[in-house]
C-alpha cells in the first residue's frame, strides 16, 4: 500500500459498487428520465426529448435518418431499441458543469436549484455502461476500466456543418431491450411536467418518429387573500407566507397508438388548478451550516410551495372524460386527478414525483429536502428535519387558505341563491355537493411512507388559526360551535338551527376526525329544539315528529324539560292554535281512538286523533297525560248540556248518532274489562238509543233481529231494526243482550204458533231454528227428531209428494244421491245446498243421513241398473278411504260387485275371480274394467296378479295355440317375472309351451329344447335344431326360461350322439360330416363330460374300413358309427397295410386322431403284437463298420429333422453304443388282437437286406412308430447324398465337424457326462415325463406318442448335443458357449409350433403362481409362423421358473437360412 506524509495512506473507492449501491434505492421504471427531465429544468430547458433507437436505425446514412416518412414504423410491443437519447433545449454546459459531472457527491451549488446530492446523473448507469454527454462544443464519454473504475473521456465535438443548440445524453443499452409503454411514459411525463419551473414540453421519438407528446400552458395568476386570523410564520420563525396565488394549468398530450394501418394520434387535455405560496426563508446560521454540509448548498432565501386543488366541478369534468375516454388509447392523466378516496396516489413533488404521499387529495410540490434516492422526504437528520418540518407546515397553511376560500365562494353562492327565498335551505344539494368535495379533498389520510407527513400538515392545517373552522349547514356557512349534527327526526320539524345535511355529516365526520384537537360539532340539544319551537308552529306532521323525537331523547334530559317542551310547542289547528299546554287527556289509540266517530264532541283538554293515532298509550302516558276512557267519553256525549248543544249528537234523538255510538261501544267490547261493561251498561240504561222497527227503544224493551222471521209476523214487537251504520252481527247481538236487550221468543211459542195454524213452511222452519240453534234444548231436538215433518224430493215419487218424513230417512238434496235413487229431502227454493252450512249442521243434528251405510252402497254397486251401479261404485271408491273405513273385502267376497271384463264383455265378479293387472287379459284371466284401474282396487280386495299356480296350470293345460298368440303370452309373462319363484322358472322350463310349425302337426316344445332364430346360422344347424322368434320382449322371457341364444359345440355332440345316422345325412355326406367332426374335434374342451361319456360309450364315432373288390383296382371304403373300442389310431403304415380291411380306424387326420384317443380309442401299434427271428448271419465286418459309421453321422440330423415323437431308446453316441449285424433275412410275424378275436398273419422277410434297407425297422426301433413320412424322411438322409441334403437345408457342416473331433468326443462325452446329465435328462427320464407336470401344464399328446408324452420336441441327452450342435464337453448354460450353440433348420407345422409357444406362455405365466418375463422378440411368433431373433439372443438364457421357452435363430455359414422355432423343456 502505497503510504503518504505521517504514516497514512489514500482511502480508496470502489466507484462501480457505489453506484451499484446507491442506484440499488432508486425506485420506479422512469427514474432516469426523472432525473435528466429535473437537471434540464434546473438547466432553464423550456423543451425536451426522448428518443428509443434500434440498431437498425443507428445504421443509417444521416440523410436517410433525416427522413422518417420514408420508414414504416415498426411494431413498438415488439421491437427491441438499443439506445436511449435524451435531449435538452437548455443553456448548455458551463465549465464548472464539465468539471462536476464525471465528480460523484458534487451537486449543484446553486440554492435555486433542485439537485443538490451529485448523484443524479449516475441514475444512466443502470441502463448502461458507457454514456455519453455532449452540449455545445464539448463531449464526455464515460467507461469502465478492467478495475472497475470508471473513467471519462473529455474534448472537444468533431466539426459539423451546422451547431448542435441540444444537450444531448446518449444510454448504449447493455443489451437490447423493448420499448416502455409509451402510455405508461406519457403518464409519468403528465406527472412530471406540471410542478416544472422552465419545462414546458416533452417529445418522445422511436426511429425519428413522433410517438407522443406533452405540453403544459400556465394560465393567468390572481392572488387569493389570505385571512387575517391565519398565522403566516412557521413555528420555528424560519419560513414566513407573504402571499398566494392561483393560476390555472392546461396540460395536452398526444398519444400515438399503432392500430395497424394507419397510426392513430389521440389527443387529450387536462385542466388543473395551482395554489402557490410565495415564502420568504430566514434561517439562523447554526441550521444554514448544517443544511449546507448535507446538500452542499445553501439554503434559498424565497422559495414557493405549490399544491394542486381541482374543484367539484373539475374533478367531474375530469373523471367523465375518464370514462368516456375510449379504452382503445389510454389515459395519461391519471395521475393528476384528485384523490378521494384514500390519498394514495398524491405525491411530494421535488421538482419530480416521490414516494412519498401526501395524505389528501393533491400533489404538493416544495423545495423539500429529500433523501439520497430522492424518494421520501429526509426527516431522520435532525437539522433536514427542522427544514422539512418548516416546510411542511407552510403546506398545511396553504391547505387553510384554500379551504377557507372555497368556504367563501360557498357561502357567496348560497347567499345568491338565498336572495328572495325564504330561509329554507336554498340550492341545498348542489352547495352540499360542493362543500363534501371540499371536505373529502382535505381529509387527511395516513401518508406513506411517512405518516408524519400528514400529521405535521394536519397540525398545521388547524393550528395555523385560532378560529374554529366554518361548515355548511341547513342555513348557510356558520363556525363549528355554531353547527349541530344532523338529526334525521329533528330535521322534520325544526327550521332555524344550523344544523348539517345528512350527506356533509357522514363526510364532515370523517374529515373532523383527522384532524388533531378536531372541532366538535355539537349533537342537538333540548334548549335548541326549544328556542325554534318559541320560534315556530308546527302542524300535525311536524308536532308528531317533534314529539317522537323527545320520547327517544327525554331519557339523557330531567323529567322537568318535558312541560318546558310543553310549553314552547305549538300546533297549528283548523280552528287557531292549540297550546299544547293546555291539554291533559288522551284517547287510547289501539282501543277508542281507532272507532271514535270522527267529527264527535271531544272536551278541548283531550289530544286530537290525529296526533295521538301516532303513539301508542305507554308513549302518550309518558307526556303526563292521562287516558281518556271510554266511560269518560260515553258519559262526555250523554251529558245533558252536550245533547241538548247538538241534535245530530243526541244519541236519545239521533237514529244515526245512536247507531254510530252502539257500533263504536260494539267494537270495542272485548277489549274492555267486565267492570268496564258494567259501568257502560248502568250509563245506557234507560236511555231510548237502540234502534228498532218502532223507533228509539230502551234496551229492555227491544228484541233481537231474529223476531222478524214470517212465523213471528203476529207478534207486534220492537225489534231490532238494520240501519247503514248499524248492523246487526254476532257481536253487536252479544253486545245488545249483555246491555238487556232481549233475545228471540221462546221456541215452544212458535211451535205451538205452527200447530195451531198450519200455515207454514220448512224453510221458515229451518230459518228460526238455526236461529235459536245455540238456545235449542235437548227436548227440543228431541222432539223435532222424531217428527215427520220433511218432505222427499217430488222426482222420486210423485205420489207420495205430500208425505212427510222423519229426517233420518232422508239425505241430502245432492246429484249423486239423487243418481243414487236415494230420498232426498226436499229443498226447492232455498239456497243451494252447503254440508258446511248451519242448516245443514242443524239437518244433521236432527238425523238427517249424510252418506249411505257400507252395506247399501255395496247393494247398489251390485245394482242391475247400470246407471246405478256404475255411480255406486265410483262412490264407493272415492269415498273409501274416508267415509268407508271400516270397509272389510272378507265380509263382501260372496257379492258380484266388482266390474270386469273378459274376452271382450263386461260383467260383474267375485273378489278373487278379477285381478287389476289388464295385461293378464291376453290369458283369458278377467281384469277389472280399464275406466276404474284409478280406483283404489287394492283397499277393495283385487290381487293386481293371479297366482302363479294358476297360470303354470294354464300353461301346461292350455298352451299358446300358435305363434302369434305365444308371442303375446309371453310378452304379458315377461312383465310378471318376479311373480315367478326358483322352482316354477323351473317348471316353466320344462313345460311344452312353445309352439314350433317345423312339421305338418303342431308340437310343443320346452323352452329349453329351442333356441333363438338369429339373422343367420349353419344350414346344418337349421336341420338338426329348432329356432323360433317371437319378438324381443316374448324372447327374453323364454330366455329366463331356458331358450338358447346360440348353439354350442355341447349341443352339436348331443345331436350326435342322439342320432347319428340321421346326423351323417343331414350334414350332406361324409366330407361334410368331417367338417362337423374336426370342429368338434377341435373344441372338445367346451363339450361336457357326460356328452364325451355318450360319444365314446356309444355307436357314435365314425369308422372308415377299406376292402378290397375282386376286379377293381382301388379300395371300396365303409362309413360305420362304432364305439371307442372299436375303431383304431393308424400309427403303423405297415401294420395297417396288413390289417386295413380287418380295421375300422379313424380318419386319417391328426386332429381326429387326437380326439378320437382323448375318447378312448386305441392305437394301432397297441393290439398288434410282433416277433422277430433273424436266421443266418453273415460276417461281413467292412460293410457293417461302414453302415454303423453312417448311421452314427447322420442319425443325428434325422433325429433333428423329425418331430412327430421322443425316441424310446437312447441314441448312440459312439461306436462301442451301436452294434450292426449282417443276416441273409429277417423273419417278423404279427398278430391283430381284437377283441376275442386273434388272427396272425403270414410270415414275411427281406432277404440279403441290411438295415440299410429297411428304415422303417430302424423308426420302429427308435420311435416305436412306423410313421411314412418317417420312414421317407430316416431312408433319404441315410441314402441321399451330402450335397443333396445341404440343397434341402440340413446343416451337413456338423458332420465334418464331428469328424476331426474324433475320438475325442467320445472321451469328452464320459468326462462330462455327469455334468451334463443335471442339464439335459437321459433317455428313460426324458421319455417319461411326470405326469403331475404334463396336467399342470394342459399339453396335447402328438400323434402317436404315449398317454404321458407332451407336445413339444424332447430328446434323449446325444440327440440333444447333435442338435443344439455342443460337443460333448460343453455346458449349455456356460457363459463362453454362446459362439458354440447352432441349430439347423426344421420343417415344422407353423400350427404345432404356435400351438406350443401358447401353451408354454401359458405354462410360465402360471406356474407355481409366478410370473415368467418372455421376451418381446418372440410375441409376434404368435402373429406369424416365423419368427426371426438376432443370434445374440441365446446367451441371454436365464433361468426364470420350471420351464424356458427358448427362442433362438442361427444363421447358417453358407445358406443363411432361419430355423424355426422349437420349444425345450429343460
Amino acid at each position: 500500500m502505497q503510504q503518504l506524509q505521517q504514516g497514512y495512506a489514500r482511502a480508496t473507492i470502489d466507484t462501480r459498487a457505489l453506484i451499484d449501491k446507491v442506484l440499488a434505492r432508486y425506485s420506479g421504471e422512469f427514474s432516469v428520465f426523472r432525473e435528466l427531465l429535473q437537471n434540464s429544468d434546473d438547466a432553464g430547458c423550456d423543451a425536451a426529448e426522448i428518443h428509443f433507437e434500434t440498431a437498425e436505425f443507428l445504421g443509417r446514412s444521416p440523410e436517410v435518418t433525416m427522413e422518417p416518412e420514408q420508414h414504416v414504423l415498426s411494431v413498438l410491443e415488439t421491437t427491441n431499441v438499443v439506445q436511449w437519447t435524451f435531449k435538452n433545449h437548455g443553456q448548455p454546459f458551463a465549465e464548472r458543469d464539465w468539471h462536476r459531472l464525471p465528480k460523484i457527491a458534487l451537486g449543484n451549488p446553486d440554492p435555486r436549484k433542485v439537485g443538490a446530492f451529485g448523484v443524479g446523473f449516475y441514475s444512466l448507469f443502470s441502463v448502461t455502461e458507457k454514456p455519453y454527454v455532449s452540449s455545445g462544443d464539448k463531449e464526455m464519454e464515460f467507461s469502465w476500466d478492467d478495475d472497475d473504475q470508471l473513467c471519462y473521456r473529455f474534448g472537444d465535438r468533431p466539426e459539423t456543418a451546422t451547431r448542435d443548440l441540444w444537450t444531448t445524453f446518449k444510454m448504449t443499452l447493455r443489451e437490447p431491450a423493448l420499448t416502455p409503454p409509451v402510455s405508461d411514459l406519457m403518464e409519468f411525463l403528465a406527472t412530471s411536467i406540471t410542478f416544472m419551473a422552465h419545462l414546458r414540453g416533452v417529445a418522445v421519438f422511436f426511429d425519428r418518429h413522433l410517438v407522443g407528446r406533452i405540453n403544459k400552458f400556465l394560465g393567468q395568476s390572481r392572488d387569493i387573500p389570505i385571512p387575517e386570523e391565519l398565522e403566516r410564520r412557521s413555528p420555528r420563525q424560519n419560513m414566513m407566507v407573504k402571499s398566494v396565488q392561483q393560476h390555472p394549468i392546461t396540460i395536452e398530450a398526444g398519444i400515438m397508438v399503432q392500430r395497424h394501418d394507419p397510426v392513430w394520434t389521440q389527443k387529450m387535455k387536462m385542466d388543473l388548478t395551482a395554489f402557490t405560496a410565495e415564502v420568504d426563508v430566514t434561517v439562523d446560521k447554526k441550521l444554514s451550516q448544517e443544511i449546507n454540509r448535507c446538500t452542499k448548498k445553501n439554503p434559498p432565501s424565497r422559495l414557493k410551495y405549490s399544491l394542486i386543488y381541482t374543484g367539484k366541478d373539475g374533478h367531474d369534468q375530469g373523471r367523465l372524460n375518464e370514462q368516456q375516454h375510449s379504452s382503445k388509447f389510454p389515459f395519461v392523466f391519471r395521475g393528476l386527478t384528485a384523490d378521494l378516496d384514500g390519498a394514495t396516489h398524491t405525491r411530494v413533488f421535488i421538482g419530480h414525483a416521490t414516494a412519498q404521499t401526501t395524505g389528501v387529495g393533491g400533489h404538493m410540490a416544495s423545495h423539500f429536502i429529500p433523501t439520497v434516492e430522492r424518494e421520501s422526504l429526509d426527516l431522520a437528520d435532525r437539522n433536514i428535519a427542522i427544514w422539512n418540518e418548516e416546510l411542511l407546515y407552510v403546506g398545511g397553511f396553504l391547505c387553510r387558505v384554500v379551504y377557507e376560500s372555497e368556504v367563501s365562494k360557498i357561502q357567496s353562492s348560497w347567499e345568491e341563491g338565498a336572495t328572495g327565498k325564504p330561509p329554507s335551505y336554498p340550492s341545498g344539494g348542489l352547495q352540499d355537493k360542493r362543500f363534501i368535495h371540499l371536505l373529502k379533498f382535505f381529509t387527511f389520510h395516513r401518508s406513506t411512507p411517512s405518516p408524519k407527513v400528514t400529521e405535521i400538515l394536519a397540525k398545521s392545517f388547524c393550528g395555523c388559526s385560532d378560529l374554529p373552522l366554518k361548515f355548511l349547514s341547513r342555513v348557510g356557512v356558520r363556525s363549528a360551535p355554531e353547527v349541530r349534527a344532523f338529526d334525521r327526526v329533528v330535521a322534520k320539524f325544526v327550521k332555524s338551527i344550523p344544523m348539517l345535511s345528512e350527506d356533509v355529516m357522514e363526510h364532515c365526520a370523517r374529515f373532523v376526525a383527522t384532524l388533531p384537537n378536531h372541532p366538535k360539532v355539537c349533537e342537538m340539544t333540548a334548549l335548541d329544539v326549544r328556542e325554534d319551537l318559541r320560534d315556530n308552529t308546527l302542524d300535525v306532521e311536524e308536532l308528531v315528529a317533534c314529539l317522537r323525537w323527545w320520547i327517544t331523547a327525554r331519557q339523557k334530559y330531567s323529567t322537568s324539560d318535558t312541560p318546558k317542551l310543553l310549553v314552547a310547542a305549538t300546533l297549528r289547528g283548523p280552528g287557531g292554535p292549540i297550546h299544547l299546554s293546555s291539554v291533559k287527556h288522551f284517547i287510547d289509540p289501539e282501543i277508542l281512538a281507532v272507532h271514535v266517530p270522527p267529527g264527535g264532541p271531544l272536551p278541548p283538554s283531550v289530544l286530537p286523533l290525529d296526533i295521538g293515532a301516532r303513539f301508542n298509550r305507554k308513549e302518550l302516558a309518558s307526556f303526563g297525560w292521562e287516558e281518556f276512557t271510554v266511560v269518560s267519553w260515553l258519559r262526555h256525549i250523554t251529558c245533558r248540556d252536550v245533547m241538548l248543544a247538538d241534535e245530530n249528537h243526541d244519541l236519545t234523538r239521533s237514529v244515526n248518532w245512536a247507531s254510530l255510538v252502539l257500533r263504536t261501544l260494539r267494537c270495542v267490547w272485548s277489549q274492555l274489562s267486565k267492570h268496564v261493561q258494567d259501568d257502560l251498561r248502568k250509563v245506557l240504561r234507560d236511555k231510548p238509543c237502540i234502534p228498532t222497527s218502532q223507533g228509539l227503544h230502551r234496551p229492555e224493551c227491544s228484541y233481537l233481529p231474529i223476531a222478524e222471521n214470517p212465523l213471528l209476523r203476529h207478534l207486534e214487537l220492537p225489534v231490532v231494526s238494520h240501519h247503514p251504520e248499524f248492523e246487526v252481527d254476532k257481536d253487536m247481538a252479544i253486545f245488545l243482550v249483555y246491555i238487556g236487550v232481549c233475545e228471540n221468543p221462546p221456541v215452544q211459542s212458535v211451535l205451538n204458533q205452527m200447530l195451531s195454524t198450519g200455515d207454514w213452511a220448512v224453510s221458515n222452519l229451518l230459518d228460526y231454528l238455526v236461529q235459536r240453534m245455540s238456545s235449542l234444548t235437548s227436548d227440543d231436538i228431541s222432539a223435532l227428531t222424531v217428527s215427520e215433518i220433511f218432505i222427499e224430493e217430488t222426482s222420486r215419487s210423485i205420489e207420495t209428494t205430500n208425505a212427510r218424513h222423519r229426517a233420518a230417512e232422508l239425505y241430502p238434496p245432492t246429484d249423486i244421491f239423487r243418481r243414487l235413487r236415494l230420498p232426498v229431502i226436499e229443498w226447492s227454493g232455498n239456497p243451494a245446498w252447503d254440508d258446511t252450512s248451519t242448516t245443514a249442521q242443524l239437518l244433521y243434528r236432527l238425523g238427517l243421513n249424510r252418506f249411505p251405510p257400507l252395506p247399501k252402497i255395496v247393494e247398489l254397486c251390485s245394482s242391475e241398473d247400470d246407471k246405478v251401479q256404475q255411480t255406486a261404485f265410483r262412490y264407493l271408491c272415492e269415498k273409501l278411504c274416508s267415509q268407508y273405513l271400516h270397509y272389510q273385502p272378507e265380509e263382501f267376497r260372496d257379492m258380484e260387485f266388482i266390474p270386469a271384463e273378459n274376452g271382450g264383455r263386461t260383467c260383474l265378479k267375485k273378489l278373487g275371480e278379477v285381478y287389476s293387472d289388464t295385461r293378464w287379459k291376453v290369458l283369458g284371466f278377467s281384469v277389472v274394467q280399464d275406466q276404474y284401474l284409478s280406483a283404489p282396487l287394492h283397499q277393495l280386495g283385487v290381487m293386481q296378479n293371479p297366482p302363479t299356480s294358476k297360470v303354470l296350470n294354464l300353461l301346461e293345460q292350455n298352451p299358446p295355440p300358435n305363434e302369434v298368440t305365444a308371442a303375446r303370452w309371453f310378452e304379458a309373462l315377461l312383465d310378471h317375472l318376479a311373480c315367478f319363484s326358483p322352482s316354477d322358472h323351473i317348471k316353466l322350463s320344462r313345460l311344452p309351451i312353445v309352439p314350433t310349425t317345423s312339421s305338418s302337426t303342431p308340437r310343443w316344445l320346452p323352452p329349453t329344447k329351442c333356441y333363438l332364430d338369429q339373422s343367420s346360422k349353419p344350414a346344418l344347424h337349421a336341420k338338426l335344431f329348432v329356432f323360433v322368434d317371437f319378438g324381443t320382449k316374448a324372447n327374453r322371457f323364454l330366455s329366463t326360461c331356458g331358450l338358447k341364444t346360440e348353439v354350442s359345440v355341447d349341443d352339436i355332440a348331443e345331436a350326435l350322439t342322439e342320432n347319428p345316422e340321421r346326423f351323417l345325412q343331414l350334414a350332406g355326406g361324409y366330407d361334410s360330416f368331417l367338417v362337423e367332426l374336426r370342429r368338434l374335434a377341435y373344441q372338445n374342451q367346451a363339450i361336457s363330460n357326460p356328452t364325451l361319456h355318450k360319444m365314446s360309450c356309444e355307436r357314435t364315432l365314425l369308422g372308415v374300413r377299406r376292402k378290397k373288390t375282386e376286379g377293381q383296382i382301388g379300395w371300396d371304403y365303409e362309413y360305420l358309427f362304432r364305439t371307442y373300442r372299436e375303431v383304431i389310431i393308424v400309427d403303423d403304415v405297415s401294420d395297417y397295410e396288413l390289417f386295413s380291411d380287418c380295421l375300422f380306424v379313424v380318419p386319417r387326420e391328426e386332429v381326429l386322431e387326437r380326439f378320437y384317443a382323448s375318447l378312448g380309442c386305441r392305437y394301432l401299434s397297441e393290439v398288434v403284437k410282433e416277433r422277430y427271428n433273424d436266421f443266418c448271419e453273415v460276417q461281413n465286418t467292412e460293410a457293417c463298420d461302414n453302415l454303423r459309421s453312417l448311421i452314427l453321422n447322420r442319425l443325428p440330423l434325422f433325429i433333428q429333422n423329425y418331430t412327430d415323437g421322443k425316441p424310446r431308446v437312447t441314441i448312440p453316441s459312439s461306436p462301442d453304443h451301436l452294434k450292426v449285424k449282417a443276416c441273409e433275412s429277417i423273419l417278423v410275424s404279427k398278430t391283430l388282437e381284437l377283441g376275442n378275436v386273434e388272427r396272425e398273419t403270414e410270415n414275411f422277410g427281406f432277404p440279403n437286406s441290411t438295415c440299410m434297407k429297411s428304415p422303417h425297422l430302424s423308426v420302429d426301433l427308435l420311435f416305436g412308430t412306423n410313421k411314412m413320412n418317417a420312414t421317407v424322411l430316416l431312408g433319404t438322409i441315410l441314402s441321399a447324398d451330402l450335397n443333396f441334403l445341404e440343397r434341402r437345408g440340413v446343416l451337413v457342416d456338423q458332420i465334418s465337424r464331428q469328424r476331426k473331433d474324433g475320438g475325442g468326443m467320445e472321451s469328452k462325452a464320459r468326462q462330462n457326462r455327469s455334468g451334463i446329465s443335471s442339464l439335459t435328462a437321459n433317455s428313460p427320464q426324458r421319455s417319461t415325463p411326470d405326469p403331475q407336470l404334463d396336467s399342470q401344464l394342459n399339453c396335447e399328446r402328438l400323434p402317436g406318442g404315449s398317454a404321458a408324452s407332451l407336445q413339444f420336441p424332447s430328446f434323449p441327452q446325444s440327440a440333444d448335443r447333435v442338435l443344439l450342435g455342443i460337443p460333448e464337453a460343453s455346458n449349455v448354460l456356460s457363459d463362453n458357449s454362446s459362439d458354440m450353440i447352432r441349430t439347423s433348420s426344421q420343417v415344422i407345422s407353423p400350427n404345432y409350433i404356435r400351438n406350443n409357444v401358447k401353451q408354454a406362455i401359458e405354462a410360465c405365466t402360471s406356474w407355481a403362481g409366478r410370473k415368467s418375463a418372455i421376451r418381446m422378440d418372440t410375441s409376434q411368433f404368435l402373429r406369424s409362423g416365423f419368427c426371426k431373433v438376432s443370434a445374440d439372443r441365446a446367451q441371454c438364457l436365464r433361468h426364470v421358473g420350471e420351464f424356458v421357452l427358448v427362442v433362438s435363430t442361427v444363421i447358417h455359414e453358407r445358406t443363411r437360412r432361419c430355423a424355426k422355432c422349437s420349444s425345450l423343456r429343460e
